[in-house]
């Protein structure tokens, strides 16, 4: 399966980790996650294949490319503790590769406001912020997938080709 850019970025999020920790997974430094992540270059295929396991060992799925919607990930297992849907919304940032100031401007949502959401730093989520989020990435061609029976909740392209970069399967 092609895993692309904006995939690993969304299951790092997901995960809430950092750059480092990633690359410890793989034997890789931070910096060419980084480069990597920003699409300056591709992963050679087994890096990209070590890097999909490793999170797929965290309990990541990363969801394929089908005719009628865009790559994707979510947790493999439902239960996941996300108070207010924080690491749902700061994965969906990291698909888009959109920085706090970005969605303050899509969504007029503050980006402080952001910030305590996706670090769980707030008592409350107001349903119309909620909605101004949701409607921002609806807009960015993202979905937050929500939790079933059978599996987390995720984020999703709704369309079968955005413009990320493929990152598995490449070659420099």
């Amino acid at each position: 399966m092609e895993i692309l850019a904006s995939q690993f970025r969304a299951a790092r999020a997901l995960l809430g980790i950092d750059q480092e920790v990633v690359a410890a997974w793989i034997g890789l430094d931070r910096r060419e996650i980084s480069r990597w992540e920003a699409a300056r270059y591709k992963l050679f295929s087994s890096d990209a294949e070590d890097l999909q396991k490793a999170f797929e060992k965290n309990g990541i799925e990363f969801l394929p490319t089908t005719a009628a919607r865009g790559a994707g990930v979510r947790w493999r297992k439902p239960g996941h503790k996300d108070r207010f849907r924080g690491a749902q919304f700061r994965a969906a940032r990291a698909m888009a590769n959109q920085s706090m100031r970005d969605l303050q401007e899509i969504s007029g949502v503050n980006r402080n406001f952001v910030t305590r959401l996706e670090t769980g730093q707030i008592g409350g989520l107001n349903l119309e912020t909620l909605k101004k989020l949701e409607q921002a990435f609806a807009r960015l061609d993202i979905e937050l997938t929500p939790e079933s029976e059978n599996w987390g909740a995720g984020v999703q392209w709704t369309i079968p080709n955005p413009f990320s970069q493929p990152a598995a399967n490449a070659h420099e």
